[in-house]
């Protein structure tokens, strides 16, 4: 069973046809299916509602499942969410609102990566959580131009980029020195970082 079957019966007004003349940016196509299937969400993810996802077993057995986010991350072994593209190599349907929400959450986390670095692109485990974490969660053929891969580390990108900018609103005050900065740092960031 292929895992690059495009859906073109999701509903909503997606244009999911490969002769399109513009492909919409992923983030703008999982907030459309967000809206579509009529789930809350909070920044276009949702963590607590459950997606109705195709998981595959290690024996190869195809079954249909409810998942929330944080169940997801908790997946046991040998069992993964079989992940569906469009034409344009971008993910699909309520596996593609999933991988969105898990997404953001491994990008939000301060001790997979580390928030003092200055960009995205200093980040020096992204391959690391990409293989140890979202291989193992979702069950997907990479496409040999590396697209799947760039628009999950995109994704993961930006959701640092934003949980940096948020902290930093939230806990940066001007007038403070740096040391006092530091000690009105948020819970479960390290001194160091």
């Amino acid at each position: 069973m292929s895992t690059n079957n495009a859906q073109n019966s999701l509903p909503g007004n997606l244009n999911l046809d490969a002769n399109a003349n513009e492909v919409p940016l992923l983030d703008e196509e999982v907030d459309d299916l967000l809206d579509a299937s009529g789930a809350q969400s909070h920044r276009g993810r949702k963590t607590t509602e459950l997606w109705t996802v195709k998981i595959i077993d290690s024996d190869g057995t195809i079954k249909p499942s409810k998942l929330s986010v944080r169940e997801a991350l908790e997946w046991p072994n040998g069992r993964k969410i079989v992940l569906k593209f469009n034409n344009a190599k971008q993910p699909i349907g309520d596996e593609a609102g999933l991988l969105s929400g898990v997404l953001g959450l491994l990008g939000s986390d301060y001790e997979k990566f580390y928030i003092f670095e200055e960009s995205w692109r200093k980040i020096i485990t992204k391959n690391k959580v990409y293989n140890e974490c979202v291989k193992q969660i979702f069950h997907f053929d990479e496409n040999s131009e590396g697209t799947i891969k760039k628009n999950i580390l995109k994704s993961m990108g930006k959701s640092w980029k934003e949980t940096r900018l948020r902290l930093y609103d939230d806990f940066y005050e001007p007038t403070f020195t740096i040391e006092q900065n530091i000690e009105h740092r948020s819970l479960g960031i390290d001194r160091e970082h």
